[in-house]
């Protein structure tokens, strides 16, 4: 009863005025209608796409991380080679067969080796110290040094494995 009453009262008020009038509060009422469309629903609506989209692609990223980690540990574990001679002749062997120059190779007994390669992809770098631990060498400490070319000056100390 109140709503009826309410609209009555406003029929009355635009009944009331002029056409010219009419006109402006018809073309207000649009442009209002316009503004809560696009601030109200349009422009939050597509940012809860947007956001809807990130999680997604986080969650996904999620779930392909933990796959291969679950099929990493499904995998039979690698079967490592005993090393054979000092750890600094190993790792001088296989820098030479990765392809980088060691500036310096300074064994620590042996059972370890601090090594300096003055420049070397960071990528490469790191698989090859990676493809190390197959040999039975592990890293135990590692400063690479970036230069403005994009590489890498690299300090490490590897030791054997289980030493």
């Amino acid at each position: 009863m109140i709503a009826n009453e309410g609209m009555g009262r406003v029929r009355t008020w635009y009944g009331g005025l002029t056409e010219r009038e009419r006109w402006l509060v018809a073309v207000a009422a649009g442009l209002a209608a316009a503004v809560i469309l696009v601030f109200g629903i349009v422009l939050p609506l597509g940012r809860a796409h947007d956001a809807a989209h990130v999680r997604h692609a986080a969650a996904v990223e999620a779930s392909s991380r933990l796959l291969a980690q679950l099929a990493a540990l499904e995998a039979p574990a690698p079967q490592r080679s005993v090393l054979a001679g000092p750890v600094a002749q190993v790792v001088a062997s296989s820098a030479d067969n990765a392809g980088f120059v060691l500036q310096s190779n300074q064994p620590r007994g042996n059972d370890a080796t601090l090594i300096v390669i003055p420049t070397a992809r960071p990528s490469g770098v790191l698989a090859w110290i990676d493809s190390l631990a197959e040999q039975g060498v592990v890293l135990e400490s590692l400063a690479m040094t970036p230069a403005a070319d994009g590489s890498v000056s690299v300090n490490a100390t590897l030791r054997r494995s289980g030493a």
